[in-house]
């Protein structure tokens, strides 16, 4: 079956993007040599991405579409046709329970702060990859809800100021 991995940044006190979902605070680590091979190992693993609206909004308006070749799947509350993927308003649950049981690779959870509760609230995010970053932000879109889950540390690398964890969910 496919593994969901989470591979995201946060920063020190637990946010994914500031306020008005911004990104910014992650521009300084693109340069450091964990990042791009921790990334390039993420991307030979996976054939899948996942993200929210937001999230979605955020890379095309800020960069070319850089997951050229990936499935993508965007969900959104009142879906519209895109250029990159498709755009679901499907249950999250449903569609990933569906595509862990097709044939293919992990499953690239990019994002956005909604779909990741939900993920976590079903209990269907099987590995977590998370960059922390030494930044307060003091708001914005938190990673992590009200959830009681457990999982097992699986590695931890460092390089200058940034901090590369890695979680597998714990077995049942």
């Amino acid at each position: 079956m496919r593994k969901v991995i989470l591979y995201i940044a946060m920063s020190l006190d637990g946010y994914i993007a500031g306020p008005d979902d911004d990104l910014s605070f992650l521009n300084a680590f693109d340069h450091l040599d964990m990042v791009k091979s921790s990334y390039k190992d993420l991307l030979s693993h996976i054939d899948t991405i996942l993200l929210g609206r937001k999230t979605y909004d955020w890379i095309v308006n800020h960069s070319p579409w850089p997951y050229q070749g990936l499935k993508t799947y965007v969900f959104s509350s009142k879906p519209y046709e895109i250029p990159y993927g498709i755009m679901t308003n499907e249950d999250p649950k449903k569609l990933v329970l569906g595509l862990k049981k097709q044939p293919g690779k992990a499953l690239w959870l990019i994002g956005g702060g909604v779909l990741v509760q939900s993920l976590l609230d079903d209990h269907l995010i099987d590995e977590m990859v998370i960059a922390i970053t030494p930044h307060l932000l003091g708001g914005g879109t938190k990673l992590f809800g009200n959830h009681q889950l457990e999982f097992d540390l699986t590695d931890v690398k460092h390089e200058e100021n940034l901090i590369l964890v890695t979680y597998q969910k714990k077995a049942v």
